[in-house]
């Protein structure tokens, strides 16, 4: 067997109470021909000691302010040699035998992305679940990131021909290279397997009550798919004092069902672009914003 090979970034900040598990996941994968890198943001903590610790399985490594997470991860990639790429997040890891099936399925020859599932872990409630992929249902991924990023690994050819992360990006800047390769005719091959864990935190930026997130997130979308916004604001436009009228009689957490059924009942088209949720957060945050 012909063993291509793999590049995986860590960009890290003050993780130091699960980097570890994060090296040990990739160090562990036994895989022979591994280029390790990590970048890290300047940590405090103990992060640094735990990379002393494993030095000699890391290829490359600097810590040093930089310019946020996307940054980081391109000046990793700026290192990287390998013929197929990734990044794991350092509170993220491994299963074991990853590496080798994502060598066996990629072609170093092609532009190729492989995905797979992941398990979600979380770190309060130790409540576990999985991810699934179903290969028969119509993804779209301008409508949504369907990519757990853990899970996924391209060749070097589809990252040539991407480009870089946009590092004005903090939160979405995987789904919107994920956008940007297919767009780019990069070949996406979906996995039911395993690859990795992902873990659920209260430190972690992927917060669904962060709103800087959410507005980023929305921002991309707009981008991606602008002719479901431009229904949504003409939609607002017309029915604005109405749906607030909705929000505001079923604003109890008990009426969180009324809310969504009064929605359903009165704006069908609209609910089926956007949960009740997220549209409450866009009306709040960004559509009474661009007016």
């Amino acid at each position: 067997m012909t063993f291509s090979k793999i590049s995986v970034i860590t960009p890290s900040y003050n993780q130091g109470r699960f980097i570890e598990q994060t090296i040990l996941s990739v160090i562990g994968q036994q895989y022979p021909n591994i280029e390790y890198i990590i970048i890290d943001g300047g940590s405090t903590d103990e992060t640094l000691d735990i990379i002393r610790k494993y030095e000699n399985h890391i290829t490359y490594w600097i810590s040093e302010a930089d310019q946020g997470q996307s940054h980081a991860i391109n000046k990793g990639f700026a290192q990287a040699t390998g013929d197929i790429l990734c990044w794991l997040n350092s509170d993220d890891y491994y299963l074991p035998g990853t590496l080798l099936e994502v060598n066996q399925v990629l072609s170093n020859r092609r532009p190729e992305l492989l995905f797979g599932n992941s398990i979600h872990l979380n770190e309060a409630t130790h409540f576990v679940h999985g991810s699934y992929f179903n290969p028969l249902k119509n993804w779209d991924i301008n409508h949504g990131d369907y990519i757990v990023q853990p899970g996924s690994f391209w060749t070097r050819q589809a990252f040539e021909q991407t480009g870089k992360l946009r590092e004005d990006l903090h939160f979405g800047f995987d789904w919107e290279w994920f956008a940007r390769a297919q767009a780019g005719g990069v070949s996406f091959i979906p996995s039911e397997k395993y690859f990795s864990v992902y873990r659920v935190h209260n430190d972690q930026k992927s917060n669904d009550n962060n709103i800087d997130r959410f507005k980023e997130l929305i921002l991309i979308e707009k981008q991606l798919n602008p002719s479901k916004f431009e229904f949504i604001d003409r939609y607002l436009g017309k029915h604005l004092t109405n749906i607030n009228l909705l929000y505001s009689l079923s604003s109890k957490q008990p009426l969180n069902v009324l809310q969504y059924q009064l929605l359903k009942a009165f704006h069908p088209g609209l609910i089926k672009l956007i949960d009740r949720v997220s549209l409450k957060k866009y009306i709040k945050y960004v559509y009474q914003h661009q007016k």
